[in-house]
């Protein structure tokens, strides 16, 4: 992305939360690259901006000089990581970034959003941590923060994937800025919730799509509670599961994930192949067994539940997370 659109797009993101308009013309000093004005009701902001794709530690010494330089300094970035947002703010730096967040405190003015995951280039969303493989490793690494300091090889094993995979997500997912390196050679999240939300994000897209087996329908006069599930890894997800981990929603769209081939699935459980069948079923992606009896990891039953996005499963969501997510 070339500079000035970086400028253009962060405008359009920020501009409509903070309701304000703004516009910009080139700096006349080389150091810099745009005078930008942004009109809020009480009046008119000017600034001295730089502009960045994304923020490296690399940059901050840069930045943090020409903030003593211009008084009306501005960063205006693509992408600015949370480590990375936080330190610009306790440095009293001003930035917006493309995804919506905000950092202004001027002539009395203070603006603060610390809430959007940063923006992803072309690059980065095919980096191997997003893909169908690297998204099962790092389920691994959310489910269990001991999987962030354990052997790689037990890591494939749990995600069920090529031991050369591993060292790839590790590496792919400390760029994107959700994980760094301790002392002890092993990981540490930088920010637990948003590596949630960005696995979300690619379950969503990329993951859950590839695991669909097709829609069933239960045994006639057979509550789905009342199914006998066949193996350890047969578990109930979505809706089921909010309901096994909170006895609060009562479920209408029933999912379910198995590692049970189609004849087996049939056979174990007496549920038949129906397009307009009440039960999705989909292919089950951990190796180790959940804890919780017939139900799927929390983290995947908060996944869909936040996926279906109606009040009744973001509440159950948020009961899941607090009860069980928030330690993670």
């Amino acid at each position: 992305m070339k500079d000035y659109e970086i400028l253009d797009k962060t405008f359009q993101s920020v501009f409509p939360i903070l309701n304000c308009t703004g516009n910009w013309e080139k700096h006349a000093n080389k150091e810099m690259d745009a005078l930008v004005t942004i009109i809020f009701p009480i009046g008119e902001f000017h600034f001295d901006a730089l502009l960045k794709k994304e923020v490296r530690e690399n940059t901050i010494r840069n930045i943090q000089n020409l903030n003593d330089t211009y008084p009306n300094f501005l960063l205006v970035a693509y992408r600015i990581y949370p480590k990375y947002r936080q330190l610009l703010q306790e440095m009293r730096i001003n930035y917006l970034e493309a995804s919506g967040n905000a950092f202004i405190q001027k002539n009395g003015v203070y603006i603060l959003i610390d809430k959007f995951t940063p923006l992803k280039d072309e690059t980065k969303d095919t980096a191997r941590a997003f893909t169908k493989t690297g998204l099962r490793v790092f389920f691994q690494l959310l489910i269990d923060d001991k999987n962030l300091e354990t052997n790689q090889r037990d890591l494939a094993h749990q995600a069920g994937v090529a031991l050369g995979n591993v060292p790839l997500v590790l590496n792919n997912l400390k760029e994107a800025g959700l994980l760094v390196k301790t002392y002890t050679n092993g990981y540490r999240w930088v920010n637990k919730e948003e590596a949630i939300a960005t696995w979300i994000s690619g379950y969503r897209n990329t993951l859950k799509p590839s695991l669909y087996q097709g829609r069933y329908r239960l045994p006639k006069d057979t509550p789905w509670m009342e199914i006998q599930l066949p193996t350890s890894k047969t578990k109930w997800g979505g809706e089921p599961g909010g309901d096994i981990l909170t006895n609060y929603l009562r479920p209408e769209h029933l999912t379910l994930f198995t590692e049970l081939n189609k004849p087996e699935f049939i056979k174990a459980t007496r549920m038949m192949p129906d397009k307009n069948g009440e039960v999705e079923v989909y292919e089950t992606f951990w190796e180790k067994d959940s804890e919780i009896e017939k139900c799927a990891p929390p983290l995947l039953v908060y996944a869909d539940l936040m996926i279906n996005g109606d009040k009744r499963s973001l509440e159950t969501a948020n009961m899941i997370y607090e009860k069980y997510l928030g330690e993670l």
